[in-house]
C-alpha cells in the first residue's frame, strides 16, 4: 500500500474512499474469469499466494481476503467481488474489485476497483491508485463511448484528427480525455514526464498524442483557437465539449509546454490528480451499485451445524459415550474458534462501516454549506449585475437626453476574468496600483481544486477592487480605508468587494498563536526588514478546509502609494482550523 508522507496527519473524519476506477467492457469478452486471473496475479506478487475460493482467508496477522460470487440459474458466474483489507499501524487499507456481466447482451460489462483508506490519525498519508487498474486495462480493453481506454496514448496524425474530435464531442463519453502534443524539438524532461503521467491516467481517461506539427495544426483548425493544444502542451477535456462555445474552453484545463518542460515545475502531477478526482466523483453504474452477494456467515453456520451433526452421528455409531463426548467437544472447540474469528471480522467491518457513515455525514454537511455559500455568492452577483445595469440605463438615458447618442455604445469590452490562478498570475501586471509579493507557487497550487475557476475569478475581482481603492486614494477622492470604500462605494465607477468577505484584522488569540504565519514579504521602503504582519484579508471562500484568502497591507497613503498583496493561498491556521 502507499507509503506515508512526513506532514501533519489528516483528521479521522476524512472520506475513506480515495480512489475509484470503473471500466466498461463491450459484450463478447468473458470478463469475470479474466478479472479473477489478473487479480490473483496482483495478489500473488504482494503475498506469494492468492486464495480466491469463496469465503474469507487470513493471509497473515493483519491481512484479510474475502471472495464472493453470484451465479445465474444455469450455473454461470454473473458477478464477482474480491476485497483485500490490510490493518496497518498508520491506517486500514481496503481494495475492492467488483465485476458484473449483465444477463442482457446489450448492456456492457463493468469492473470497479476502489481504494479506501481509514486513517488512524498517526501519520499523514498519500494514497496511490492500485497498480491493478492498469493491469486490468491492458487485459480487458475497456471502452468509453467512442474511445478505447489504453495504458499508452493513441497516436493521432493529421488524418486521425476528425476521429479525435468525434471522441471529444461524444455525448456518451463519461471520462476525461487527455490530449498531449509532442514538442517541436525532442525534450527529455517532457518525454520522461509523459511516460510517468499517462499510465497513471489509464482507465480513468482516454489518452491521445498529437504526433507532429501537422497534427497540431489540423487539430487547431478542427476545434478552434480556444480549444487547441500547442506543441508540448497537455489538455484535459472534460465531458460535453463544444468547440463553438469559447467561454467554456477554460473548463478543459491546459498545461503549457513550457511548464511541462521545466524540471522545477511539478504542475504536471496535477493532470493525473485531476483525472483521478473526476473518476472518484463518478457514480457507479446501477449494475454494480445494486449487487447483493450472499451472506457468507449463513453458509458457515450451515457448515458448522453439519460438522456437529456428523460428529454426533459418528460418536453414536461407535456406541461409546465418552468418546462421543470428547469428539463432540473437539468439534465444538474448533467451531467456537471459527465463530470467534467471524465475530471479530464482523465487528471490524461494522467499525469501518460506521466510520464510512460518519465521513459521508461530514461530506453531506460540507456540501450543504458550500451550496448555501454559492447561493449567497450568486445572489450578491445578481444584485451587483442588476445595480450595474440600472446605472448603465440611467447613464444612457442622460446621454440620449443630451443628444450624445454615439457615446452610449461601448465598443471596447472588458477582458474576461482569469479562469485559473496561473492565468491570474500572468495578468497581474495589468493592475497598476497593487504590488504582489505573494509566493507564486502557493497561489497556483489552488488550481488543483475543483473550485479553482470560481476562486480565481473572485481573486481577480478582489485585486481589481484593491487597485480601484488605491487609485481613489492617489487621486484624493476618498478619506477612509478599504472597508469604508467597499461599504459605501464613495466614488463613481468604484470596484467594490462584498463587505461580508472583507476582514481588516485578526483576533488577538489568532495573532498570539499563529501570527507568524501572517508575516509576509513587503518592499523595504514599507518595512526595512522586508517583512511585516498582515491582518487585512479578502475571503475567496468561507466553507471547507481550503477557503482561500488574499492578505494585504494598505500602503496607498505611504511611500509606494500601492496596496501590497503578501499572500494568495489556502486559509491559514486559526482556532477553527487547528
Amino acid at each position: 500500500m502507499p507509503a506515508a508522507r512526513k506532514s501533519a496527519p489528516d483528521v479521522l473524519g476524512a472520506a475513506p474512499l480515495v480512489h475509484r476506477s470503473v471500466l466498461d467492457v463491450p459484450a463478447g469478452t468473458e470478463i469475470i474469469p479474466e478479472v479473477r486471473r489478473v487479480t490473483a496475479q496482483w495478489l500473488h506478487r504482494k503475498f506469494d499466494r492468492a486464495p480466491l475460493e469463496t469465503g474469507t482467508h487470513h493471509l497473515n496477522g493483519h491481512t484479510v481476503l474475502t471472495s464472493q460470487a453470484l451465479y445465474r440459474l444455469d450455473g454461470a458466474e454473473r458477478a464477482l467481488r474480491i476485497q483485500l483489507r490490510e490493518d496497518k499501524h498508520d491506517a486500514t487499507w481496503r481494495v475492492t474489485v467488483a465485476a458484473v456481466s449483465p444477463d442482457s447482451a446489450d448492456e456492457p460489462q463493468s469492473v470497479a476497483v476502489t481504494l479506501e483508506c481509514f486513517d488512524n490519525g498517526t501519520t499523514a498519508l498519500s494514497p496511490a491508485r492500485p497498480a491493478l487498474v492498469e493491469q486490468l486495462v491492458d487485459v480487458l480493453h475497456p471502452r468509453d463511448g467512442l474511445a478505447h481506454l489504453t495504458t499508452r496514448p493513441h497516436e493521432v496524425t493529421a488524418a486521425d484528427v476528425d476521429h479525435l474530435v468525434d471522441v471529444l464531442c461524444d455525448p456518451d463519453r463519461r471520462l476525461p480525455a487527455v490530449v498531449a502534443a509532442r514538442p517541436v524539438q525532442p525534450d527529455e524532461v517532457w518525454t520522461r514526464r509523459m511516460r510517468q503521467l499517462l499510465p497513471k491516467c489509464a482507465g480513468d481517461a482516454s489518452l491521445h498524442l498529437l504526433t507532429d506539427a501537422d497534427a497540431v495544426v489540423a487539430f487547431r483548425e478542427a476545434v478552434g483557437e480556444h480549444y487547441r493544444v500547442a506543441p508540448g502542451a497537455v489538455r484535459t477535456y472534460l465531458q460535453d465539449v463544444d468547440p463553438a462555445w469559447a467561454a467554456d474552453a477554460p473548463r478543459h484545463r491546459l498545461l503549457s509546454g513550457a511548464r511541462l518542460c521545466d524540471p522545477k515545475d511539478t504542475a504536471y502531477r496535477l493532470i493525473a490528480r485531476g483525472v483521478h478526482q473526476q473518476a472518484l466523483g463518478t457514480q457507479l453504474p446501477a449494475r454494480l451499485r445494486t449487487l447483493v452477494f450472499p451472506d457468507d456467515r449463513q453458509r458457515k453456520q450451515g457448515v458448522r451445524r453439519a460438522a456437529q451433526d456428523a460428529a454426533r452421528a459418528h460418536a453414536t455409531a461407535l456406541g461409546k459415550e465418552l468418546a462421543a463426548l470428547k469428539e463432540e467437544v473437539t468439534v465444538l472447540t474448533e467451531l467456537l474458534a471459527d465463530a470467534d474469528q467471524d465475530l471479530s471480522e464482523a465487528r471490524r467491518r461494522e467499525d469501518l462501516a460506521e466510520r464510512t457513515i460518519q465521513a459521508l455525514q461530514v461530506q453531506l454537511h460540507s456540501a450543504a454549506e458550500q451550496l448555501h455559500q454559492e447561493m449567497e455568492d450568486h445572489t450578491v452577483a445578481l444584485e451587483n449585475v442588476e445595480r450595474a445595469q440600472s446605472e448603465a440605463r440611467v447613464l444612457r438615458q442622460r446621454l440620449h437626453g443630451q443628444g450624445r447618442h454615439e457615446e452610449t455604445v461601448v465598443l471596447d469590452q472588458a477582458a474576461a476574468q482569469p479562469s485559473s490562478f496561473e492565468e491570474l498570475w500572468a495578468r497581474i501586471q495589468e493592475i497598476a496600483h497593487i504590488r504582489v509579493t505573494a509566493d507564486r507557487r502557493t497561489a497556483i497550487a489552488l488550481d488543483d481544486h475543483e473550485l479553482a475557476r470560481t476562486w480565481a475569478a473572485k481573486a481577480w475581482q478582489g485585486l481589481r477592487s484593491l487597485d480601484s481603492y488605491a487609485s481613489a486614494q492617489r487621486d484624493g477622492a476618498i478619506s477612509g480605508g478599504y472597508y469604508h470604500f467597499c461599504r459605501n462605494a464613495p466614488v463613481a465607477g468604484a470596484l467594490i468587494f462584498p463587505v461580508k468577505q472583507v476582514a481588516m484584522s485578526e483576533n488577538e488569540a489568532t495573532k498570539a498563536m499563529w501570527g507568524e504565519e501572517r508575516v509576509f514579504p513587503v518592499p523595504v521602503e514599507v518595512d526595512p526588514s522586508g517583512r511585516m504582519l498582515m491582518e487585512a484579508h479578502l475571503k475567496l471562500g468561507s466553507k471547507g478546509s481550503i477557503s482561500p484568502r488574499i492578505y494585504f497591507h494598505d500602503d496607498s497613503r505611504g511611500t509606494t502609494g500601492k496596496v501590497v498583496v503578501g499572500y494568495i493561498g489556502p486559509h491559514l491556521t486559526n482556532r477553527k482550523t487547528s
